[in-house]
């Protein structure tokens, strides 16, 4: 289901984080981005993990959720940042990874 989510409304949330999807075109490419933002803090972090670009929207599209669909099961691992040099607080990886522990249940009730 929070695939579905992910693709049709660009962004999942709970009540403390808020994921979204962007893509952006650049020389023939479309460009995917997730950001993660708390809402606690006010504030906004990208995932600074190598997702690949694809050659329409859709392929990009695909490749987000798919790399998503990774770190859900555990199989990647997040690179949370609010700059180029600066990692996202311990605090910001915990609320994700409950917020991951939700999507992993999602299918159980």
């Amino acid at each position: 289901m929070w695939r579905e989510q992910l693709e049709k409304r660009g962004y999942l949330e709970n009540d403390e984080i808020l994921i979204e999807l962007t893509i952006g075109g650049e020389c023939g490419e479309y460009l995917p981005s997730l950001a993660l933002y708390d809402k606690a803090t006010d504030t906004w972090y990208y995932f600074d993990n190598d997702i690949p670009p694809g050659m329409t929207q859709e392929e990009a599209l695909r490749n987000a959720v798919e790399f998503f669909e990774r770190i859900v099961i555990g199989l990647e691992k997040p690179k949370l940042k609010i700059s180029p040099i600066r990692e996202a607080p311990k605090e910001v990886y915990e609320k994700f990874e409950k917020f991951l522990q939700g999507l992993r249940n999602e299918g159980e009730d």
